[in-house]
């Protein structure tokens, strides 16, 4: 049987500095889950095909469309960025968005909560900060895009949905002893890199796929060079960046 075509996909890891450290928004699914079950994860789901068609406050910063475009179109690229924060509304109760005056034509139902605290989606915070494709074999596949953004700036107040138990903001530390999947250790490594003082002058983005059964990570510019790509020989750790020697 040939492998299932990956679904788009996109999370939106939320860090908030707090006089103690930083924190992460994230919860764990449930136990009776098909995909992921059990393990804690960043807010995030599909794409829906009207994500796409979403007005915003702000537009994705060029460098970040660029970087996104490369595996798909432009329309697709900022219908992916969007379905993180929409996700993100409907899981947590957290809106990322600014001030601005609704549409004419009205919001899409799923984007109604954004409209109705006179708010509108905002894109030019977001990085982009890896992606991954599910490997074949789990019942779904998808093609995950991960995206980082200011905690602090977030409005709303904290609230689950059901699709995620325990959500709430967890220190670093502890965030990193809480039971996950290997690609979301990986992409915590990259917030850690991304952090106030870390991040790089140029930002190089992990694509994490698996190759003959073995991980495989691939460093890009947005302008599709790779500056590094290698297999993943023990664990997630063991994953060298462009920043640290090889």
């Amino acid at each position: 049987m040939p492998a299932l075509r990956p679904r788009d996909a996109a999370s939106l890891v939320l860090l908030r500095e707090d006089k103690d450290g930083p924190r992460v928004l994230m919860g764990r699914r449930p136990p009776k889950q098909t995909f992921m079950p059990d393990v804690y994860v960043f807010p995030g789901g599909a794409v829906d095909p009207r994500d796409g068609y979403t007005p915003v406050a702000r537009d994705l910063r060029p460098e970040v469309h660029r970087a996104l475009s490369r595996a798909c179109t432009p329309h697709r690229a900022r219908a992916i960025a969007l379905a993180a924060l929409r996700e993100t509304q409907e899981e947590t109760g957290l809106f990322v968005g600014r001030a601005a005056a609704a549409p004419k034509r009205g919001l899409h139902p799923a984007w109604k909560p954004f409209g109705e605290i006179g708010l509108l989606p905002d894109l030019g915070g977001l990085e982009f900060l890896a992606h991954a494709v599910t490997p074949p074999g789990p019942p779904r596949r998808f093609h995950a895009r991960f995206f980082l953004a200011d905690g602090n700036a977030a409005a709303g107040t904290l609230k689950s949905n059901g699709e995620l138990l325990d959500l709430d903001w967890y220190p670093m530390d502890v965030v990193k002893t809480l039971p996950m999947a290997s690609v979301t250790q990986l992409v915590l490594q990259e917030v850690d890199k991304s952090r106030p003082g870390n991040t790089p002058t140029e930002r190089v983005v992990p694509f994490f796929t698996r190759r003959h059964g073995r991980r495989v990570v691939r460093y890009e510019k947005a302008d599709g060079s790779v500056v590094h790509a290698g297999f993943d020989l023990t664990s997630p750790h063991d994953v060298k960046s462009p920043n640290e020697k090889v």
